[in-house]
């Protein structure tokens, strides 16, 4: 079995610092939100930086809708006053996802791939079932262009088959949950600053450039009281919601809170790069608030039979910003997922492919593609929409065809942030039998240090203390430095399922004969 990892600090990061000028800084308090920043933008753009492609930052975060939607519900401050503050100004609206309260890989399929999860079997994860070989997608599509390609997810490598499927998409890199920090929880999973925190990264460390897809877990179900330290927006109830609604709702309006401030930290952020940027933010399915539960006490919906279902529990938000085009028209977005990928190379001036082109002369008009069953009731053309369909599927069995060519042509591909790196030892040098009462610490100094690192000992793995991305330590038994020799350690990233990730070259540390007297 694999060793525990501990941390040696309690702290969460359930606030945001958004990364202002020293002088406008916000301070995180404990309770309450930091006030919206006044956002000003890089003005003094030349021609030559408004000539350079655009990073295209694509934030899918886990859950996200407008709760204050909820008709009976009184919120004692908006959750999402950033979101909705932006969509007032910026390209927003809704998309029509193709999944409720879970599934999110299929809707990162259509927005990555332009594929409609619609022409897929039913209920089928086609990250795991179906994309076994090299797929086009915008990863893909802008590394020919030029781009630094970086998936972020803060979930394990394998969930959803995700390493292998973003390396099939043509991404560079895919840091994954085991490059974490254990002490970035917000809840049960990571938060969201910690995604935002390493998309920033990203964007620094490339000097061209980035695509960085990435998606978020801090609000993710459950959303029973007690998810997170504390609740810090009062939910009251005007009608007959139980108070198990109203705590659901409370909750889960504590995460969506979250998401927002991950916004405003890379708004404010990207705000002040004289990059040109396009950031996309959007959820990707309504919450599962116990089984539609929360939905009927409060009259959102009369039911499964109610007339608006579909729209009602499958619309998401989805908001286009950017940093260099303020003149741009605000567009009132209704789209399904697949389209969002060319909307966004349409924006941005780049380049989009056969496939992509037709999806841009397709979105208007057949702006969503809903269930087959309700085509005639939403006036769906059915020839438009047969026609999509045969595309795709020549196009997914033309990949079939031809993947072990492309597979042979892979572009490289790093997970997390390659082997980690032991640069020191402290002590690295000790005395045969050491001071003769017990175990030795033994600091580890290199990096980069996440969750996953494990440090092995001549092979054998041992509890790891995670201090920083840069140091570790373990406790180094008596039998270790019983007699002179050298003792071999490595630091192994290991994810859940005991899969070695990555490995270290060895280090050595040295027991020297002790000295006679």
């Amino acid at each position: 079995m694999r060793p525990s990892i501990r941390t040696m600090s309690a702290t969460v990061m359930s606030l945001v610092l958004l990364l202002l000028p020293t002088s406008e800084r916000l301070q995180p308090q404990p309770d309450l939100p930091p006030p919206l920043p006044v956002i000003e933008h890089v003005s003094d753009w030349t021609t030559e930086e408004l000539a350079k492609k655009p990073n295209i930052i694509i934030v899918l975060s886990e859950s996200f809708w407008d709760v204050t939607k909820l008709p009976t519900f009184e919120f004692s401050r908006d959750p999402i006053p950033m979101y909705h503050e932006l969509a007032k100004r910026y390209t927003s609206g809704t998309m029509l996802s193709p999944m409720f309260g879970g599934g999110t890989a299929n809707v990162e399929l259509e927005v990555l791939t332009g594929y409609s999860y619609r022409f897929f079997p039913p209920e089928s994860i086609v990250y795991e079932q179906f994309l076994k070989q090299p797929t086009a997608s915008l990863a893909s599509q802008l590394s020919k262009q030029g781009y630094t390609t970086t998936a972020i997810s803060p979930f394990h490598q394998w969930f959803f088959n995700s390493s292998e499927v973003y390396r099939h998409m043509g991404f560079s890199k895919f840091i994954s949950l085991e490059y974490f920090n254990p002490d970035e929880y917000v809840g049960p999973y990571i938060g969201d600053h910690a995604v935002a925190k390493r998309i920033i990264e990203e964007s620094e460390r490339s000097p061209g450039a980035d695509l960085i897809f990435a998606n978020t877990m801090e609000n993710h179900y459950h959303y029973w009281p007690g998810k997170f330290k504390s609740n810090t927006i009062e939910v009251k109830d005007k009608g007959h919601a139980s108070a198990e609604a109203v705590g659901i709702a409370e909750t889960y309006a504590q995460g969506a809170q979250g998401a927002d401030r991950m916004l405003q930290e890379l708004v404010v952020h990207f705000s002040q790069v004289k990059e040109p940027t396009i950031l996309v933010f959007f959820g990707d399915h309504l919450p599962s608030l116990e089984k539609n539960k929360v939905y009927t006490e409060t009259g959102y919906i009369s039911g499964e039979d109610d007339p608006d279902f579909l729209r009602k529990m499958h619309e998401v938000p989805v908001l286009v910003w950017n940093n260099y085009m303020p003149e741009l028209p605000r567009d009132q977005l209704d789209m399904s997922p697949a389209f969002l990928g060319p909307y966004i190379l349409k924006l941005a001036g780049l380049e989009g492919g056969v496939y992509n082109d037709y999806l841009s002369g397709l979105y208007p008009k057949m702006p969503i593609l809903p269930p087959e069953e309700d085509y005639d009731r939403l006036g769906i053309d059915r020839g438009l929409a047969d026609d999509w369909q045969n595309r795709q599927r020549q196009r997914f069995e033309h990949e079939q065809q031809n993947a072990a060519e492309a597979i042979a042509n892979r572009p490289p591909f790093i997970l997390g942030y390659g082997k980690p790196e032991i640069r020191s030892l402290s002590p690295l040098v000790l005395p045969e039998g050491g001071d003769g009462k017990g175990p030795v610490m033994v600091h580890i100094e290199g990096g980069r240090f996440g969750q996953g690192s494990v440090a092995f000992v001549n092979g054998k793995p041992f509890t790891t203390n995670w201090l920083s991305e840069s140091s570790l330590s373990i406790s180094l038994p008596k039998e270790y430095y019983a007699k002179p020799g050298a003792v071999k350690i490595e630091i192994k990233t290991i994810d859940s399922k005991e899969n070695v990730l990555d490995v270290s070259e060895p280090y050595l540390l040295t027991v020297v004969p002790r000295q006679k007297p």
